[in-house]
């Protein structure tokens, strides 16, 4: 037992992922909080999915949005990178987080590190996934419900311009991004408040095994197809259009009062201007049947007049 013992201990080191660390310009006490917080979110990843990852990886931290843009074009990463939290590359084992963004949205730096962790290890999966299927499990994998409270707030109200799953995939790439993030979470949820956590768990080691195609796959693990899924997610897209617009419009109360009070200022001060360049014209055009300083009033006195003739007009009679 002591020799057992004796070889876990020697071993454990070896054992033990490597971590390759470079932070550019992010304090130290953050920087070694989030250094310190790597192996435990591949710890929650493996938890949540089922999937496990002991193979090295190289995370990088940037101050700047700028310098962060640099390396991810020096990357290949195509992308408005400034305002972009975080990519992983999988092939390269390689995380890179963007500080500065993450400040700018106030979000907690432990959300965006799991998120990133969960696209390395499903970057590993031989079978491709459907965008929706890959952001919205990263977006549940993070379970920082501070982080999920700030982008629903900041997200627009639910719209109807997402009409599918396909076309879900596609909004997260254009500029209705916005409103797909937390929709493709809500699809994940959807999925295992229905299935089971269990089902989301089994398919995502089928899609390890890659012996068929997700839709394939997804039959497999929940017995149900695919337009099953969709038609579902649809209908309760449809029943809370309501409530989200509700909550969008109680969560941005103070910035929708401020923008109204700087809509009217604006139309206050524009009709005020109209107002009186509509009196200034109606003057002038008085003054032209009707002037204030007639002529006549310029017209010099009588030679024969002088101050002594109002006197005499005063005089008793």
């Amino acid at each position: 037992m002591r020799v057992l013992l004796l070889i876990l201990f020697c071993c454990g080191p070896l054992c033990a992922r490597t971590i390759d660390f470079v932070n550019l310009g992010v304090p130290e006490h953050r920087a070694a909080r989030i250094q310190s917080q790597i192996e435990p979110a591949f710890e929650h990843v493996q938890a949540k999915t089922g999937l496990v990852d002991n193979r090295e990886v190289f995370v990088t931290i940037v101050a700047s949005g700028r310098r962060f843009a640099e390396i991810a074009a020096a990357d290949g990463v195509s992308m408005n990178a400034e305002s972009v939290l975080g990519y992983a590359v999988p092939s390269r084992r390689r995380l890179v987080l963007n500080f500065a963004a993450m400040d700018e949205r106030n979000l907690e730096p432990l959300g965006v590190l799991r998120h990133e962790i969960a696209h390395l290890v499903m970057g590993e999966l031989p079978v491709d996934r459907p965008l929706w299927f890959e952001e919205g499990l990263a977006n549940y994998i993070e379970g920082i419900a501070y982080n999920a409270l700030i982008e629903a707030a900041g997200a627009p109200p639910v719209g109807a311009d997402i009409e599918s799953l396909d076309d879900l995939s596609a909004a997260l790439r254009d500029d209705r991004a916005g409103e797909a993030y937390p929709e493709s979470r809500r699809v994940i949820e959807l999925m295992v408040q229905t299935w089971g956590r269990e089902k989301l768990t089994k398919l995502l080691h089928l899609l390890a095994d890659g012996d068929a195609d997700f839709a394939a796959c997804f039959r497999q693990a929940t017995g149900a197809e695919l337009s099953e899924l969709e038609s579902r997610w649809l209908k309760q897209r449809r029943e809370q259009s309501g409530g989200r617009l509700v909550a969008w419009l109680g969560a941005n109360w103070s910035w929708l009062l401020f923008a109204g009070a700087g809509v009217l200022l604006v139309a206050g001060v524009t009709l005020r201007r109209r107002r009186a360049r509509r009196q200034i014209d109606q003057w002038e055009e008085q003054e032209k049947y009707f002037p204030s300083d007639p002529a006549w009033s310029y017209t010099q006195p009588d030679e024969g007049y002088s101050p002594e003739d109002d006197e005499d007009d005063l005089q008793p009679r």
